[in-house]
């Protein structure tokens, strides 16, 4: 079995296995216990005007409202999304909307190298446009493959071609940097609620090891002489590397990917904002030390939703919402509840950038005859 093959069973395998592990701990329905007996076990609860209904294995049991009163429960899920505030949701889309405008424009800066010459609402448009290929395939690969289609076609200020490894390396650094600069946010809001001291302390020193390594990697990419290493510029790695290579000699890409590192502090600030309101808005309250969790957790989430595995992430980014997210104090159907509708937004982007682009192909054929791609 070739190594391509071995580490695509893998991924899977990982994927299917929090898919698993998230069915088997997160609730549907809240799962109540009564604390006064000398050993409660854990059933499923729901509940209506007149008391609640006991889902044990031997059949269901209806108690009245007084009993009912009497237990004590983790919430589901299906509570979780009964008790959203529905105002806070509302203004955290429009600040997750916000947030993908100043992902365009990292992306913009980083393409200054390509010079090509585009207004920030196209470039927009191209963005959420392929991040429905990013919900529909693994990792968003799809969405990636799609950005850098999509560029290849424009002209360049003197009229001719862009150059293909220069849009492809903007579309690798959109994402390092991304992920770099998320890392680091997270890692200082870690550090900030005490993650430095505690049982965060490990997994906040790494990530803040993400963007001192991503520097120290562009720095090497730069300066070192890597073309003479054949095993990184050839086969599958050097499909990566030799397009970065290219982008980052250039004398113009510090400068790019400096713009691109601020402009990614604010992406990154609305990320996080619009995970921990969803935690507001659903009622959720970290336990004492749980705050750091919050951040470090959305930011591993977001890390290991990149796997390419199961299509948007599903399984692993889930998992992560709902272990680290345990960790903060926070029931499990409230972190279930926190991913899906942080999941919900980014459909939504993908539903607009879809719908963007069936009316402008359908504007650039107004016979009704499918235009070429």
């Amino acid at each position: 079995m070739t190594r391509p093959r071995v580490g695509k069973l893998l991924s899977w395998a990982l994927a299917i296995g929090a898919l698993v592990f998230v069915a088997w701990v997160v609730p549907l329905r809240d799962r109540c216990w009564d604390p006064r007996a000398a050993s409660s076990t854990h059933v499923a609860v729901s509940r209506d005007d007149t008391g609640c209904v006991l889902h044990l294995q031997t059949g269901e049991v209806r108690i009245d409202r007084s009993e009912c009163a009497q237990l004590q429960c983790e919430p589901g899920v299906a509570t979780a999304f009964v008790s959203v505030r529905v105002g806070i949701l509302a203004a955290l889309l429009a600040v997750y909307a916000a947030g993908t405008v100043a992902w365009a424009a990292r992306w913009r800066a980083l393409l200054n190298l390509a010079e090509i010459e585009l207004p920030l609402s196209e470039v927009w448009r191209l963005s959420i446009e392929a991040q429905a290929g990013g919900i529909l395939l693994p990792g968003g690969i799809g969405g990636d493959a799609l950005r850098v289609a999509s560029l290849l076609s424009q002209p360049t200020r003197s009229g001719s071609k862009p150059r293909a490894v220069i849009v492809i390396a903007s579309v690798l650094l959109d994402r390092a940097v991304g992920l770099s600069v998320i890392a680091a946010l997270a890692a200082t809001m870690g550090f900030a609620f005490g993650g430095a001291g505690s049982g965060a302390g490990p997994l906040t020193i790494a990530l803040a090891a993400i963007p001192v390594g991503f520097l120290v990697a562009l720095a090497v990419l730069r300066l070192a002489p890597v073309h003479r290493i054949e095993w990184l510029v050839r086969g599958r790695i050097g499909r990566v590397v030799e397009p970065v290579l290219a982008y980052v000699r250039d004398p113009r890409a510090l400068r790019a990917v400096a713009v691109a590192a601020g402009l990614s502090v604010l992406v990154a600030a609305v990320q996080l904002a619009t995970i921990r309101g969803l935690v507001v808005a659903l009622g959720g309250t970290p336990g004492e030390g749980g705050e750091k969790w919050i951040y470090v957790g959305t930011a591993m989430a977001f890390i290991v939703a990149a796997i390419p595995a199961l299509p948007g992430g599903w399984g692993t980014a889930d998992a992560a919402y709902v272990f680290f997210f345990g960790l903060a104090g926070l029931s499990t159907g409230t972190a279930m509840a926190v991913c899906l509708l942080y999941r919900l937004f980014w459909y939504l982007s993908g539903v607009t950038g879809a719908v963007l682009h069936i009316a402008r192909r359908a504007a650039a054929s107004p016979s009704g005859a499918d235009p070429s791609p």
